[in-house]
């Protein structure tokens, strides 16, 4: 954990997704952190405050405020969280079975499990929550795969799909509600209860939750902070405790409050995309040079401030399921990128440039110019490109003209970013939507099902053929996962371990100050 004390006009970003895999998206851009001012001891705030959106619904399922979605943690649960490694841990459910085939998981749920009512929980409230979350924007591409939710006689819940998940319990970390008769906002069966004070609104510990008797607070006041703007004044003033940010964003939010950080990892990752039906990058070996020309530890370290996890899989390097054997294959090596462009057919000039017989190696390399980061890493590679003798071409477009090429396929080269699911699917990049490059590899693809299908040592074997594999063809190249931050206002607790899914994990083992 760092702590900051009070500067002028650090420039932050705005709140990152919550979950869900779309189309690429303007990425942040990084800011220096201000060496700390010695001559000020902050004092904490009397009581310990969150902010929400008033205007916004609360329901953590079709609720589409991010504000109100970071509440989500402290009021519900899933059937499974996940951890700071990505592993699904179990919540609501207690144990789970698969078929045969792999179609249908069947979860036995935690006896005692109650809502904030009382009310116990019932596998019918699991099957009402997850087939409502298939329709709901926020979690309905995550659970593209799944065909539906059903409550059994012998009060398991049974959820059914149309190709095996080896790992669906990383999906499943969407919240259990109990519904009301008029509409108002669901209950959890989480830390707290959304309870109403006068005309406010504060969250209220949950005496049908184990772990009311040992949180931090009894009761956590809610101010409006709907706009960023907004949430900086509340937590510059002490109205609001805490907030997440992202130290990336192109989106300059001032903080001059005293304040401490804990990152968190997250599933948005930055790469380089190919467009692998044409031009240079439709060899293999050239996209592997091109990988290995990616210095990324660099990258992230001067970049991203230090705000990232290094990659060169699309997987986190904090996953079991990175494999770093694979990943070594694709590590900086500006020697090695040298020997494949030779492979490849390339050879340098007098003029020490590359030339397959008298064409010249030349690539366009296409970053939108509204995103520090982006255009960082790509004049980051485009340099390392050009020592190998590659003449690289930087296009730096606008958002809208920048999302135009990428769709036209008018690129060699493109800088990307995309919010992966927790189980780590790239199949958009692959073979869907996010595919602007044409790849096309069959064998790829094969050993991608085979991984999502399996579980346990399979899973292990699966990854680390798949991952091989990946390393040979280079469809893409990972750079870095993004991470978020939590800012808390200074000396109001410790021991933070916030995650990607919610930044107030496991906030019954917060030590506060006394």
């Amino acid at each position: 954990m760092r702590r900051f004390r009070p500067v002028l006009a650090l420039c932050l970003g705005v709140l990152l997704a919550l979950s869900g895999c779309g189309e690429p998206e303007p990425a942040p851009t990084p800011t220096s952190s201000p060496e700390p001012s010695p001559t000020q001891t902050p004092q904490p705030p009397a009581r310990f405050s969150l902010g929400y959106d008033p205007a916004a619904s609360l329901h953590p399922i079709t609720g589409e405020s991010q504000v109100n979605q970071e509440l989500t943690g402290l009021v519900y649960q899933g059937l499974y969280e996940l951890d700071n490694t990505f592993t699904p841990q179990p919540v609501l459910a207690q144990s789970a079975a698969v078929s045969g085939d792999g179609l249908a998981w069947t979860f036995t749920l935690k006896p005692g499990a109650a809502f904030s009512d009382g009310t116990p929980l019932t596998a019918q409230h699991g099957a009402d929550s997850l087939n409502a979350a298939r329709a709901a924007p926020l979690y309905a591409q995550r659970l593209a795969s799944v065909t539906g939710a059903a409550a059994g006689e012998d009060g398991t819940l049974t959820v059914t799909l149309s190709a095996p998940n080896g790992n669906l319990p990383a999906l499943l970390d969407i919240p259990i509600v109990l519904e009301q008769e008029d509409g108002s906002t669901p209950l959890g069966t989480g830390y707290y209860r959304y309870e109403a004070a006068g005309d406010s609104l504060l969250l209220r510990a949950n005496p049908h939750n184990a772990s009311a008797s040992v949180l931090p607070y009894d009761a956590i006041p809610l101010a409006p902070a709907s706009d960023p703007a907004g949430r900086i004044a509340a937590f510059d003033s002490g109205g609001v405790s805490a907030v997440t940010t992202d130290f990336t964003s192109p989106y300059a939010l001032g903080y001059s409050s005293s304040y401490e950080t804990a990152d968190f990892p997250t599933t948005t990752l930055l790469y380089v995309g190919f467009r692998a039906s044409g031009g240079m990058c439709r060899l293999p070996l050239v996209r592997r040079a091109f990988s290995l020309a990616l210095d990324r530890e660099g990258a992230v370290r001067s970049d991203l401030s230090g705000h990232g996890d290094p990659a060169a899989l699309p997987v986190s390097p904090l996953s079991g399921e990175y494999s770093q054997s694979a990943a070594d294959a694709l590590s900086f090596d500006l020697e090695q990128a040298a020997a494949l462009l030779e492979q490849a057919g390339y050879e340098k000039g007098e003029d020490g440039l590359l030339y397959q017989g008298k064409a010249p190696a030349e690539v366009t390399l296409l970053v939108n110019s509204d995103n520090d980061v982006r255009q960082a890493i790509a004049g980051r590679l485009a340099q390392a490109l050009e020592e190998l003798g590659v003449t690289v071409t930087v296009n730096r477009l606008p958002w809208s003209g920048y999302t135009a090429a990428l769709a036209g396929g008018q690129f060699d080269l493109y800088l990307g970013e995309v919010r992966l699911t927790g189980d780590f699917d790239p199949s958009a990049l692959l073979s869907g939507g996010l595919n602007y490059g044409g790849f096309s590899g069959g064998e790829l693809s094969a050993l991608l099902s085979d991984w999502r299908a399996a579980r346990g040592d399979a899973r292990t074997r699966a990854g680390e053929a798949l991952w091989t594999r990946f390393a040979q063809d280079a469809p893409f190249a990972p750079v870095c996962f993004k991470r978020g931050s939590l800012l808390l206002r200074w000396g109001m607790a410790s021991n933070l371990n916030p995650t990607r899914a919610n930044p107030y994990y496991k906030m019954d083992q917060w030590i506060t100050a006394g």
